[in-house]
């Protein structure tokens, strides 16, 4: 039901790129787009190995993670996934020729507002406030780490 929109939106970029017949030479903005994909992915691949790690070491039974990307960010794999969805965007803006492939710049757009807004940062923020909420480091870390951006916000 809601997966295979969620799989259409995501993917409406590749099936615009892939469905022209122009054959476009490659520009800046594909190398930006696959540079900011393998950011983004190697964003999400180390801070998700990074809690993998922390979670299964007993130590840390019952504690949040602020150690590694975790120590500049607050949810540096749902950044990860914001940047590769964006890069997976750009190469495909290159072959953009009628106003309804612009509607796919929504892609990105809908991965983002379910992170930030539906699914990701706000259930997270809820949970760790449940578990952690009252602890002074946990609200330490929340005033001083970036919720998104490092540095940023």
């Amino acid at each position: 039901t809601a997966l295979p929109i969620w799989i259409l939106v995501t993917l409406a970029p590749t099936l615009v790129l892939y469905s022209k017949s122009n054959n476009v030479p490659l520009q800046n903005r594909d190398y930006a787009g696959w540079t900011l994909w393998t950011i983004g992915f190697l964003l999400e691949a180390i801070s998700d190995q990074q809690k993998n790690t922390f979670k299964t070491n007993p130590a840390n039974k019952g504690k949040w993670i602020n150690t590694g990307l975790w120590s500049i960010c607050q949810h540096p794999n749902y950044l990860g996934e914001i940047l590769l969805w964006f890069g997976h965007l750009l190469p495909a803006t290159s072959t953009f020729d009628t106003p309804s492939d612009y509607l796919t710049i929504g892609s990105p757009l809908f991965v983002a507002f379910l992170l930030l807004r539906v699914s990701g940062i706000n259930f997270q923020d809820r949970q760790g406030f449940k578990r952690w909420g009252s602890d002074p480091n946990y609200q330490a870390y929340i005033r001083s780490t970036a919720k998104l951006i490092p540095y940023i916000w």
